[in-house]
């Protein structure tokens, strides 16, 4: 019986401390960067429907309300804070607007969770094409964010960032 038992007793305290990592605030809020930029990707083959749909899927990563701002300041498209919706708007028409919106190589560098906000620093290789083959991004953007915890997730109320070539 005690060799059955000492398996499970182990295999019990890995599964325990795998959860404990895994619901970790950092963890979590990890993930949370991971997916809103998984979220906001259009690939070049996508139809008027999926298009559509790309400002609603950024929706739940965003807090009520949201402040942008470029490597000079508050950006010339988006200046100061904004509702979320206006956000979902403005990205749904880019992404029927744009050819392409691409972000990977996702890093996130650091989270520092003080009770319900989080500061995080993250950088993505991103790339935005339009119709034109113009690219107002193409780079690495170094992001700052800060993420609130609202109505029970972890949601982007600020992102301040800017942008290196490869």
């Amino acid at each position: 019986m005690r060799r059955l038992l000492v398996p499970i007793v182990v295999l019990l305290v890995l599964l325990g401390a795998f959860g404990w990592w895994w619901t970790r605030p950092e963890r979590v809020i990890a993930r949370r960067v991971s997916g809103l930029f998984e979220a906001v990707n259009v690939p070049a083959d996508s139809g008027n429907i999926t298009r559509s749909t790309r400002g609603s899927a950024l929706e739940p990563f965003l807090a009520d309300t949201i402040t942008f701002e470029g490597p000079k300041g508050p950006t010339d498209e988006v200046e100061g804070p904004q509702r979320r919706e206006d956000i979902v708007t403005m990205y749904t028409a880019l992404s029927k607007f744009c050819k392409s919106a691409t972000i990977q190589d996702i890093v996130v560098e650091s989270v520092e969770v003080t009770g319900d906000e989080a500061l995080v620093k993250a950088t993505v290789d991103a790339v935005i094409e339009l119709q034109n083959e113009e690219r107002p991004v193409d780079g690495i953007q170094h992001l700052d964010m800060t993420w609130l915890k609202q109505e029970g997730s972890w949601r982007l109320s600020r992102a301040k960032w800017n942008e290196t070539g490869r």
